[in-house]
């Protein structure tokens, strides 16, 4: 149970890398932004973060009058999470526990993330019923997942099969968009399997993507060769395609509502 909720893991254990190119800072400045954006929308309040990592997502909510808090299995999230806290002179609420069996009381939170996390999760299902509970009324729940059924990753793996099938090398080698990822995730989602998880306990509000191409092959280096500029002008482009695509996305990003019979009990 300990390697189920990875109680030590860390980011710099990752098995593959992510490639340092101007399709991967889109993804991520984008991303921040769209989660930041959806989660103090409305009037402050308390905000969770579930999964917290090294705290980035609710320390950028700081200034916004958001009461902070902050939940990893891992030890070493959480005193990153502190680090990055007391570099920045902000306070947050940091706390050790698992998404599966949150230790909170119902309707205590306005608003929650869980940025690229569920696929970690020993069970998913309960986890987001965990969300819906912890939420007030009218709260939302910023749940956003890399995207394995996105136009990238399907087209990538096409290509892969066709490089392992004509060179045998290939068939060694760990590629990005490979599936199943074997340490870093048990689960993968799409849009339709991460709405199914949400859906008897959360009434959709919005959901967008973020990015397309990410991580296909050459695509990254190609965008490198380009002007900074018009690079640029690319990436936002398609960017923008994506919010209006997010089944072709690379990351999709849901807003959820708890439903009437969850998350109805309002506690200080």
């Amino acid at each position: 149970m300990q390697e189920a909720y990875q109680t030590d893991w860390h980011p710099e254990e990752l098995s593959h890398g992510i490639p340092s190119t101007p399709d991967t800072a889109l993804v991520f400045s984008a991303w921040d932004r769209l989660v930041r954006l959806s989660a103090s929308a409305g009037q402050p309040g308390r905000v969770l973060d579930v999964a917290c990592g090294d705290g980035r997502d609710i320390l950028s909510l700081s200034g916004l009058g958001w009461e902070e808090w902050g939940l990893d299995a891992s030890h070493l999230q959480l005193r990153d999470a502190r680090k990055a806290a007391e570099e920045a002179g902000q306070r947050i609420n940091l706390v050790r526990g698992v998404a599966e069996r949150l230790p909170f009381k119902q309707g205590v939170f306005d608003s929650l993330i869980c940025k690229s996390a569920l696929y970690h999760f020993a069970d998913p299902e309960e986890a987001v019923r965990g969300f819906a509970l912890v939420l007030r009324p009218k709260g939302r729940a910023v749940v956003s997942v890399v995207q394995f059924s996105s136009l990238s990753s399907r087209s990538s793996r096409l290509l892969y099969w066709v490089a392992r099938a004509v060179w045998p090398p290939a068939r060694r080698k760990r590629f990005f968009w490979d599936n199943p990822v074997p340490f870093q995730q048990t689960y993968v989602y799409s849009v339709d399997s991460c709405r199914a998880l949400g859906e008897p306990y959360f009434s959709k509000v919005d959901c967008y993507g973020v990015s397309l191409l990410w991580g296909f092959p050459g695509w990254g280096r190609f965008l490198s060769f380009l002007p900074n500029v018009i690079s640029k002008i690319v990436l936002r482009v398609l960017d923008k395609l994506a919010r209006r695509l997010p089944r072709l996305a690379d990351v999709v990003v849901f807003v959820w509502q708890p439903k009437e019979s969850e998350g109805q009990v309002s506690a200080d």
